[in-house]
């Protein structure tokens, strides 16, 4: 036991209690102290001549203890807020008397297209002074003034600013990496200016008066909690910027230490007082400085594979993928600008000028019918190409149209390869930036055609079983609903080479040639060769008969292909292929 004689007073401590009372500063370093292991049975010293009291005394706890308030003028916490409520009612002049979502992002919301893929990093200070409407201000700045002229009178005005600065900088950035669409509000100082009382009210609650004690280990703790639980239950809530500023604030508690503990004598150094406001201006120009080097350094295009039709989409990697305006599956920025691709097997075989059209019928007017999108214009069709590489056909429409979210600008490129029919769309708002219309663009001359996926299967068929006819004429007709014209032809050679030692798969073979060249192809002599083949080899195949038809027909030579039905016709009465039609009577 220890006795501790303060005057006439005297009172007997545990070991534990002594410490505790020492450290907050309620034993004083000349009250007498008596330890029998160390001064005697009767001995007493002054608590100062102790090493065991020296150690946990601090002089300026004592000070913290008797001197501590929060009655300080918050000066920087009302800087703030006038400053959030000017950028406020700017935005509304700007958007005729609404907030809008394009007066936030001339004032410097945060988008993660426009900083990541354009530079513009200063995004993630302004975004912090920006509100979307009066509710959000006014909640926000509540909470500020409440929460944040606490921590004022607690902390010197340049460390306290420097959390202001660090904890929206942590939001934002946070909010970037996790959500692409545009995010504004002073949440982020909001929840690190909590998440760093209820770390102060940790560390000092054993030097605090008892209410404050209950006000930062109870009340803002309670609060935080709360807050932090109502944002998980929104979906509109940007929680992961809330998660970074909160985090930020914890750092923030736990390394700052409050001003009355700084006192050295009467007064801090003049360089000790100036150092967090020059942090704070460092902190500002590495932020807009670094903007430069953000697109050199994240911009990278990444494909997205449509395997069963073979073309590749590039797109930034910080694009996300969802639904475009037009009911599409796209990749978008968040923020302006979006392109989607569409592909599919064509129901039956037309013109790419029909296609164009089929598309603006069916998919554009259609939407506009239906009230999807409104007030569409579509300019004159006009020929183009897709990937300059292969340089396919590609038919471009321009159009425009308004959308639940605003006016867009949008362009189409119909293509088509082999039976697959594919429209590239890419849109962008009406106010959408010069560095989103040129990523927009990059994005479009990065479309690629590949070998699809039933092509690359019949190639490895092919590799393993270099013989087999039945693998070479699957690897044709892949290459053939691809339009890869060439290859198929080749793949057909092959498997005729092979078929001849096949007599059950000669006639096949040659009739999918005659075929092919009819449809595709285009060499009308080659099919006749084919069918030519294929009936000397089964005279009585009724496919074989109606191949010839065709080959007549493709090669304008509508009186034979007359005289070939009918004597079909004779030799298969059931047979509808071979109806005689106008002025082919018997």
């Amino acid at each position: 036991m220890i006795r501790v004689r303060d005057g006439d007073d005297e009172q007997i401590l545990s070991m534990d209690e002594f410490e505790r009372r020492a450290r907050r500063g309620e034993i004083s370093p000349h009250s007498m102290v008596s330890i029998p292991a160390l001064t005697g049975d009767d001995g007493f010293v002054e608590a100062r001549s102790l090493s065991l009291f020296s150690a946990v005394y601090d002089p300026r706890r004592l000070l913290f203890r008797r001197h501590f308030q929060l009655g300080r003028l918050p000066i920087v916490t009302t800087a703030v807020v006038l400053v959030c409520i000017a950028l406020w009612l700017v935005a509304k002049d700007l958007g005729d008397g609404v907030v809008t979502r394009e007066a936030l992002l001339v004032l410097g919301a945060k988008a993660r297209a426009r900083i990541v893929d354009e530079g513009e990093a200063w995004r993630l200070l302004t975004a912090s002074l920006l509100h979307k409407d009066g509710v959000h201000l006014t909640f926000n700045l509540f909470v500020l003034v409440s929460v944040g002229a606490v921590l004022e009178g607690v902390y010197r005005r340049g460390d306290y600013l420097l959390l202001l600065v660090c904890s929206g900088l942590a939001c934002m950035t946070t909010s970037t990496i996790a959500s692409p669409p545009a995010t504004v509000g002073a949440s982020g100082m909001v929840f690190g200016c909590l998440g760093c009382a209820v770390v102060f009210g940790l560390r000092y609650a054993d030097v605090l008066s008892l209410r404050y004690r209950v006000y930062f280990g109870v009340v803002l703790v309670a609060y935080t909690a709360a807050a932090f639980w109502s944002g998980l239950l929104r979906s509109s809530t940007d929680n992961w910027g809330h998660a970074g500023g909160i985090v930020c604030g914890f750092i923030f508690g736990a390394l700052l230490e409050p001003r009355l503990l700084r006192l050295k004598g009467v007064s801090e150094s003049l360089s000790a007082v100036v150092r967090p406001w020059v942090a704070v201006v460092v902190v500002v120009v590495v932020v807009c400085a670094s903007g430069p080097l953000l697109p050199r350094v994240f911009l990278r295009f990444v494909p997205l594979q449509f395997g069963a039709f073979g073309v590749v989409l590039e797109h930034p990697q910080t694009w996300t993928r969802g639904p475009d305006p037009l009911g599409f599956v796209a990749v978008g920025n968040g923020t302006d600008a979006l392109a989607s691709l569409a592909c599919s097997r064509a129901v039956k075989r037309q013109s790419l000028d029909q296609a164009a059209t089929t598309f603006v019928d069916n998919e554009l007017i259609g939407l506009m019918r239906a009230g999807h999108i409104a007030k569409l214009a579509v300019d004159p069709q006009h020929d183009d190409v897709v990937d300059a590489t292969v340089k396919l056909p590609a038919r471009h429409v321009v159009f425009s149209f308004v959308a639940s979210d605003g006016p867009y600008e949008a362009q189409a490129w119909v293509f088509q390869r082999g039976e697959i029919e594919c429209v590239l769309v890419s849109a962008h708002r009406d106010d959408a930036s010069v560095g989103a219309r040129a990523i927009l663009k990059s994005l479009v001359g990065r479309l690629r055609i590949v070998a699809t996926d039933a092509e690359q299967k019949a190639i490895v068929g092919t590799d393993l079983r270099p013989t087999s006819t039945k693998a070479w004429l699957e690897r044709a007709f892949a290459h053939q609903t691809a339009g890869s014209i060439d290859a198929a032809r080749d793949a057909f050679s092959r498997a005729q080479t092979f078929a001849v030692d096949e007599p059950s798969w000669l006639v096949r073979v040659h009739l999918a040639r005659a075929m092919f060249e009819v449809t595709w192809g285009k060499q009308l002599d080659a099919a006749a060769s084919a069918v030519a083949v294929a009936l000397k080899k089964s005279p009585d195949n009724a496919d074989v008969r109606a191949t010839i038809v065709d080959v007549a027909v493709a090669r304008g030579e509508k009186e034979l292909a007359c005289i070939e039905r009918l004597a079909a016709r004779a030799r298969f009465p059931d047979d509808v292929r071979f109806v005689p039609g106008p002025g082919c009577a018997p």
